[in-house]
């Protein structure tokens, strides 16, 4: 379970004063300090004990809770009865206005005693950390495609995940956070999984011969009455899960793969990040859930079961940039890759890049030098399109 101000503070029987939605930001440290003005110190994200021996008056007090929340720090706890027999007023109002985390540690409480909770608690993080990093690897293996079949099985075996796969991918602000919360709701639902990060994206590889369970009673969107059709319970299920993703963590995007033969895990990975990818680059309103049903282009690629065949495809098209110009090829077809998507507008496309017009002009002139192809012309458009996203597919 993720380490936050709420967590902490109810765990330890204590009571928020102010803060309440900020309260559940995630704590990366505690520190104690009596310093006036410890932010030259604090990185951001810390929990800070203090007992506000120097804070003898209303502006100090005030002050303390500017700087605190000017700086991103995550609470702050205030011993009383030492120098302050209650929460100083002044200091109370300060953390209300700027809805700052702010609770009381009585007398009876050492600080000692909520530092050594919240260490316990950051260092069973560290561990599940280390854990998801290592299923990563396992994801990271399976998805080079040189596994066979009976390998990739015994990978996957020992998440529950038997012949049967889809692969769920999720876009949230911050994927490593989400990480312990999907693989809870999913563990919650009875679906065997395996979660990591990978290529950006927070990724559940799950065991599809499981879901009709997990999203059973379900009756929106693909599922309908007296039965459903076992393709669609994975969008069923990432439905479900990006709803209570996104309660927490904000707007987040979500893609779902086809159920599949375990050996396709490679093809299902890349159907997901692709549907994503397909509904981003779409004018208009994307649904809750992409699928193999928003692959539009994409699904040319994916219909390219011979990486060769889609290696040497790609080399066709770019090779000229990467091998032209060396490390600098790959900001060359960034900048084209941007400029495309941006429908070839190029305030627009320079906007994304962080560069000027006159630079991105130069830029696309170049890789036109290189390719002898013409970007004002739509077919050469959508020719590099295909190979730049080829290219991701191929790694």
């Amino acid at each position: 379970m993720e380490l936050t101000v709420e967590s902490l503070v109810a765990e330890l029987g204590l009571t928020l004063v102010s803060g309440l939605q900020s309260a559940q930001a995630h704590v990366r440290w505690v520190h104690s300090t009596e310093l006036t003005d410890p932010t030259p110190w604090l990185k951001g994200g810390e929990l800070l004990l203090s007992m506000g021996i120097q804070l003898d008056g209303p502006k100090a007090q005030r002050e303390l809770i500017e700087r605190l929340a000017d700086h991103e720090i995550a609470g702050l706890g205030f011993g009383t009865g030492f120098t302050h027999k209650k929460l100083p007023a002044a200091l109370v109002t300060a953390a209300r206005k700027r809805e700052f985390p702010l609770f009381e540690v009585p007398y009876e409480l050492p600080f000692i005693a909520i530092t050594e909770r919240a260490f316990a608690q950051l260092v069973n993080e560290r561990y599940e950390m280390l854990q998801r990093n290592m299923v990563g690897d396992v994801l990271a293996e399976a998805l080079t495609g040189h596994l066979y079949p009976e390998e990739l099985q015994a990978r996957l075996r020992p998440f529950g995940i038997g012949e049967q796969v889809a692969v769920l991918a999720f876009s949230p602000p911050d994927p490593t956070a989400a990480a312990a919360l999907l693989e809870r709701i999913l563990e919650r639902e009875g679906v065997h999984n395996l979660v990591a990060i990978r290529a950006g994206l927070l990724c559940a590889v799950i065991d599809a011969d499981g879901l009709t369970k997990a999203v059973k009673g379900d009756e929106t969107g693909d599922r309908k009455a007296g039965g459903a059709d076992h393709d669609n319970d994975p969008i069923a299920l990432a439905r479900k899960l990006r709803g209570e993703l996104a309660e927490r963590f904000g707007t987040v995007a979500a893609a779902a793969s086809r159920a599949a033969p375990t050996h396709s895990l490679r093809l299902s990975f890349h159907e997901a990040r692709c549907a994503l990818e397909a509904v981003r680059l779409q004018n208009g309103d994307a649904p809750e859930v992409a699928s193999y049903k928003d692959l539009g282009a994409f699904q040319l690629l994916l219909s390219l079961q011979d990486d060769d065949a889609l290696i040497s495809y790609c080399r066709g098209v770019l090779g000229p940039v990467e091998q032209g110009e060396g490390e600098y090829g790959d900001e060359l077809l960034r900048s084209l890759d941007v400029f495309i998507e941006h429908n070839g507008h190029w305030e627009k496309a320079a906007a994304a890049l962080y560069c000027h017009r006159h630079t991105l002009r130069y830029r696309i002139r170049r890789v036109e030098q290189l390719t002898g192809r013409d970007f004002s012309q739509a077919r050469d458009r959508i020719e590099f399109w295909l190979a730049l996203r080829g290219r991701e597919l191929a790694r």
